[in-house]
């Protein structure tokens, strides 16, 4: 074999693939920053950065009292989205879900458990929890 054919792949695979649900939670599981999608009072989608941790079926973050507390309690329907890009590949992820504010102090207790600490030195007291409806993914093949 020359050096030519160790460059070809003998298969391309192919620049889109939709992943399964197992795929996908294996992403989310590693994830440790997404997007909160939620729907504001002016009727516009708002996005906001956050950090999560998940205990394999719920996704969990921190947050301070304000608009994106408001928005949660308003309307619990969210999407969690994020993106991955490492070497020839790239992910993207959409969980669509219900949000939850803890008010209970034993699951409280339980998701700090999870070491879910806010990334910025700021104030974050209340847990919020996301009950997953709908997951989606694609890995897109990078380059030529």
């Amino acid at each position: 074999m020359n050096i030519q054919d160790q460059n070809q792949p003998a298969e391309r695979e192919p620049a889109i693939t939709v992943l399964d649900d197992k795929q996908v939670w294996k992403l989310i599981e590693s994830t440790r920053f997404a997007r909160l999608g939620t729907l504001g009072e002016d009727g516009f989608v708002h996005i906001t950065p956050l950090n999560i941790v998940t205990d394999g079926e719920k996704i969990y973050f921190r947050t301070a009292a304000g608009s994106k507390l408001t928005q949660l309690i308003l309307e619990e329907k969210v999407t969690v989205q994020f993106d991955r890009a490492e070497g020839h590949h790239a992910h993207s992820v959409n969980v669509f879900a219900t949000a939850r504010l803890l008010t209970d102090s034993q699951e409280i207790d339980e998701v700090k458990k999870l070491n879910l600490a806010p990334w910025l030195d700021t104030e974050k007291l209340e847990f919020v929890e996301l009950t997953p409806q709908k997951v989606t993914g694609r890995r897109f093949r990078l380059g030529h």
